[in-house]
């Protein structure tokens, strides 16, 4: 007798008896496994200001979608100038030269009780003007 179903976050249980002494057993079942992440990330081309400190919203340096989770944004490699928040901020100092830049960014879906945690790393060109 299934006593209990197992999900993604809690085991189930498998009860057998014996039909002839009664004797009970029961067995643990393990967790379901979570499924992949589906999120899908890009880069998106954004222009700035030069000789101005500028701050980019992420809805125009990424197209996101299918996320599963909390977002996390990091840098992972770009001019020291520019920085990337936990919320995917982008923030370029004043003093930059006019030019384009290029910042790639870890995109992270944490994932939940049923999803697992999903990184894609992306480039966002900027071009100071």
């Amino acid at each position: 007798v299934i006593t209990k179903y197992p999900t993604h976050t809690e085991t189930g249980l498998i009860e057998f008896v014996c039909e002839e002494c009664g004797k009970k057993e029961i067995k643990i079942v393990a967790k379901c496994e979570k499924y992949a992440n589906t999120l899908t990330a890009k880069g998106k081309s954004v222009n700035v200001k030069a000789n101005k400190k500028s701050t980019v919203k992420n809805a125009k340096a990424f197209s996101i979608q299918n996320v599963k989770g909390a977002l996390i944004f990091k840098k992972a490699k770009g001019n020291k100038k520019i920085t990337v928040s936990k919320t995917g901020k982008i923030t370029v100092k004043k003093g930059l030269k006019k030019g384009t830049y290029k910042v790639k960014v870890k995109v992270k879906a944490a994932g939940d009780s049923t999803y697992k945690s999903k990184t894609v790393t992306v480039t966002v060109t900027i071009k100071i003007k």
